[in-house]
Parts: structure tokens; sequence; C-alpha cells
């Protein structure tokens, strides 16, 4: 099972958040300025760093990905048929963004995973797909207006740029002046506290807090994260013969609950704030038993 330490700073900056999201944090201008702040400065400093200090995966893990693609295209399938008609695109993106950065890769780290090349190698290749792909994917499908305004919302975002930046420092061996550096890393260490203080007060907005009226019409994209997709994971790892370590680690960043990263682009892009939040709450907090399981299950 997932470690405690892990998780319980994570559920207690939610709380924080809905306790604000109740006082300083009411005003929908407040929880807007907060999310602006994530979205646009520091998530792409997090992902800047990220995508230019990551190691490469071993050869072993290479085809972690291509598993993990295929059980997200069947995740995604899942839940977005059994999504209410007007949230099949909601639906199907929660079913596939996980939340690695901030469980997943932790949870493989602290674990015996940790020791076994090929689990470590899988975990952050798939990471780099996560953060290169889905949340592109998210941006382009959940922002209102259609595929146009979505690729218009992609070349305006300040992700996908951090991203391009990074890639184009790798391959020229070019790294930040000293100043720059540090500036990134003080953006980058405010997006874990903010996005998910930004959360918890979507949550606490209205009163909703864990009422689940919010997830109607999108709430078999909680069981289709949790369940189909690490499933489907390990029948296509299988398929593809990796190591055990990389199917197990591939497996439990499968079953991470829907990640951040979706609510705030679901947000940005006009979506229902509540049922995006109330989809990372509860496949949050369902996340855990789920774990438990997979860890027996997978050994």
């Amino acid at each position: 099972m997932i470690p405690l330490p892990v998780l319980a700073p994570f559920f207690a900056l939610i709380l924080l958040g809905w306790l604000l999201g109740r006082g300083p944090l009411a005003l929908p201008a407040a929880q807007a300025g907060l999310r602006a702040f994530v979205l646009y400065a520091a998530l792409p400093a997090f992902v800047f760093r990220f995508v230019a200090e990551a190691e490469p995966p071993p050869p072993a893990a290479l085809l972690a990905p291509l598993a993990f693609v295929a059980a997200s295209a069947v995740a995604g399938a899942v839940a977005a048929v059994l999504a209410r008609p007007g949230l099949r695109r909601m639906g199907g993106m929660a079913a596939i963004s996980a939340n690695l950065g901030y469980i997943g890769l932790p949870a493989v780290a602290v674990s015996p995973l940790g020791s076994d090349p090929a689990a470590v190698g899988a975990a952050i290749a798939i990471l780099v797909l996560d953060v290169l792909g889905t949340l592109n994917l998210g941006m382009v499908l959940l922002t209102q207006g259609g595929l146009r305004a979505g690729l218009r919302a992609l070349i305006r975002a300040p992700i996908a740029w951090a991203m391009l930046a990074a890639l184009m420092m790798r391959a020229g061996g070019l790294s930040l002046p000293a100043p720059v550096a540090r500036l990134a890393a003080m953006l980058s260490g405010g997006a874990v506290p903010g996005a998910l203080i930004s959360l918890g007060a979507a949550l606490a907005a209205g009163g909703a807090g864990l009422s689940l009226r919010p997830l109607s019409g999108v709430a078999w994209a909680v069981p289709a994260k949790l369940l189909v997709h690490p499933a489907a994971y390990v029948g296509a790892a299988t398929l593809l013969g990796l190591p055990q370590g990389a199917v197990v680690a591939g497996a439990l960043m499968a079953a991470c609950p829907v990640s951040l990263g979706f609510f705030l682009v679901a947000v940005a892009g006009g979506q229902d704030m509540r049922a995006a939040a109330s989809l990372c709450l509860w496949s949050t907090i369902a996340a855990a038993p789920g774990f438990a399981v997979w860890n027996a299950l997978l050994g």
C-alpha cells in the first residue's frame, strides 16, 4: 500500500484549500487568480525542470509508455461511453489523467520497486509521456469551442512552450544561468501546494464538500481510472514482454487517482469546476484501498 507519509500532505493541502475556500478564497475571482498562477507560472516551471533534468530510462523500460498508451485508450473509451452525453470528453480524459508526479513516482521511489532499475525507468518514462502527451491532449479536448479553440489554447499555453524549451536545452546540452535556475526552482515549488489548495477551494465552492452530486454523469470515470486503467496496462505490458518490475510499477502508476493537471486544464477550458474537483477528490480517496488491492494482486 502507498505509504501514509506520501498521501498525508496531499490530503492536508486539499483540506487547507477547502477551509480557505470557505473564507478568503470563497470569491470566484480569488480562486481564478490562484489557478492562473499555478497554470501559467508554477506548473510550467515544474514541467520545465522535470523534462530538462530527468534521467533517460534504461532500455528495458522503453516499451512501458506504449503499454500505458494502450491502457489509456481502453480506460478512456470505457469512461467516455458510460458518461452522460455532453460530458464524454471530460469523463474520458479523467480516466487517463493520472496523478503521477505527486503520488505515482514518489510511491514507486519509496517502495521496494525503487531499487529495481526497470521499475524506476518505466515510472520515469511513463511520467514523461504524461507530461508531454496527456496534459496537452486534455488541453485540446477540454477547451470549449471545439478542436480549433483547443489547438489555439495549446499554442498559447506556457506549459507547451516550457516543454519545448526544456527539450531544446537537452538536445543542445545547454543549462540555465544560475539566477534563472533559482527562479524556476522557486516557481516550481508552488505548483503542488498551489494546485492542491486550488482543488480544495473549488470543492468548497457552493458548499459541495464531499457531496457525490457533482459526479453525476461522469461517475464511471473513477472505476475506469482506478480499475480498468491498471488492468489494461498489466495486460498490454505482459503481451509486450516487459520485465516484472516495469509491469508492477506501470500498474501502480495507472492506478493513481485523477491528476491535478486535469482539474486545472478542465476549469481553464470552461468545463464544470465542481465535477472536475470531485473527480480528483473521490478518485484520490478511493486510490488508497485500490493501491492495496493492486499490491496484493501483483506482489
